[in-house]
This record gives C-alpha cells, sequence and structure tokens, in this order.
C-alpha cells in the first residue's frame, strides 16, 4: 500500500509549543534603523519595516521545519531554497534602506516619456527595424531602483555596516543564488534546485543574515537574542536531515 506524503512527515519532540519571535519585537529592532528620515517619511519607511519583520517570523519559521521535521531530501532542498530566497530578500531590504539613508542612492537626471519604432527594413538578407527611446531632462535629479549587485556594492564600498562587519565578502554568493528563484533559467544539466540549495548554502545565509541583523547599525537593540536561531550551532539537526 502506497504511503502518503503527510505519514512521512514526523515531528521531533512532539507535543513541545513554540512560536517565533513576534512582529512586535522584531519591529522594535528593525525600528532602529528602519524608521522616518529626510530620504523616507513615516508611511514609506513602516511597510519597508513591517515586510522584513513579515520575512524574519517566516524564515524563523522554515528553520524549524528543517530542524523539527523529518523531511524527504527534496522537500528538505526545496525548504532550503526558500529560507535562502527571504533570507536574501531581507538581506536586500535592509541594505537598500540602508544605501539610499546614508546618501548613497542612485538617481537620474532623465525621465523616459516615449519609444519609436521604424519600419522593418532590409539590409541584404536580413531583416532590421530601429527603436528609440526619448527621453526629457528633470530639473532635479530623482531617485532610480537599484539591484541587488549595486547595494551589496555600495554596501561594502562605504563600510555602511562598519569597519569590522565580518561577512562583506560573502553578500554576492548570496545575491547568485536568490537569482535561482527562476526555475525555468537552466545554464547546464545540472543546474537544479538538487545541487544549488544544500547544507552550505543554509549556513551562508544564516551567518550572513545574523551577521547583518547584529551589525553596528542595530546597536541599541536589546532584542539581538531574538536571531540566536541563525547561529550553526543552533542548526546542528538542520545540518543532519
Amino acid at each position: 500500500m502506497e504511503i502518503s506524503v503527510t505519514d512521512r512527515l514526523t515531528l521531533r519532540g512532539e507535543g513541545k509549543t513554540w512560536y517565533p519571535a513576534s512582529i512586535y519585537n522584531i519591529e522594535q529592532h528593525l525600528e532602529i534603523l528602519i524608521t522616518g528620515n529626510i530620504y523616507f517619511n513615516h508611511n514609506e519607511a513602516r511597510p519597508i519595516r513591517k515586510n522584513i519583520a513579515y520575512s524574519l517570523q517566516y524564515v524563523e519559521f522554515l528553520n524549524r521545519v528543517l530542524n523539527d521535521m523529518a523531511l524527504s531530501s527534496v522537500l528538505r532542498t526545496q525548504n532550503i531554497k526558500s529560507f535562502v530566497v527571504h533570507g536574501a530578500a531581507i538581506i536586500e531590504a535592509i541594505f537598500n534602506f540602508l544605501v539610499i539613508s546614508e546618501g548613497h542612492g542612485k538617481t537620474t537626471n532623465w525621465k523616459k516619456v516615449t519609444s519609436h519604432s521604424s519600419t522593418e527594413f532590409a539590409i541584404g538578407e536580413s531583416r532590421y527595424k530601429n527603436k528609440t527611446d526619448v527621453f526629457e531632462k528633470l530639473d532635479n535629479p530623482t531617485p532610480t531602483q537599484m539591484i541587488f549587485d549595486q547595494l551589496a556594492k555600495k554596501v561594502e564600498s562605504k563600510k555602511l555596516l562598519g569597519q569590522n562587519f565580518p561577512a562583506y565578502s560573502k553578500i554576492k554568493p548570496i545575491r547568485q543564488l536568490r537569482n535561482k528563484i527562476h526555475i525555468h533559467d537552466s545554464e547546464h544539466s545540472t543546474d537544479t534546485d538538487w545541487h544549488n540549495f544544500n547544507r552550505s548554502e543554509f549556513f551562508l545565509v544564516c551567518e550572513v543574515l545574523h551577521s547583518v541583523l547584529t551589525s553596528e547599525v542595530f546597536n541599541c537593540s536589546n532584542h539581538f537574542d531574538k536571531f540566536n536561531y541563525l547561529k550553526a550551532a543552533n542548526n546542528l539537526n538542520a545540518a543532519d536531515l
């Protein structure tokens, strides 16, 4: 008789009650950095802080799943992938707020207003067309979105997490892993979640995320202990899954 998936999922230490850190406490920690300033008003900072708090509560839950459930190897891999992707999104959001708040955000003096395309024309045996974008010059520079790579480079070059931040060199691999969320975009036969998301990726995100959340930009917090689950010593069970 075939065994259902639910029959294979066994809780470790069944009977214990648990809940991740409260959104209130996580927000108290995040508010040390992510609050209104000259670049973000209160109504802009609040949803950023809320969304990061929601994601932090979720990654703590994913960590608990890894530690407390006997998962199949495929489910373990997909759980690690979710942990990595959400962990990277948290890091990116904190970096974006930090870079802009420190006055290092990217700006542009140009605004795209329209595009024009020509009709097709032939040169030899090939067909071509021209496309022209029309931009209007602005009186004042306006902010423009930065990608994770740009944010990470700015954080590292300006030492925005402090001179002694230990994980600057480990940020780039996380950005590359996050790009693996596009499951249709494979470069070779072994470019699969199975090969891309394992213990080493899990511990890498744990280390960098913990380092960011306990860096000097959050120095006045009383809630560092809420992120102890990210320390490698507390994830031995997950490593053995």
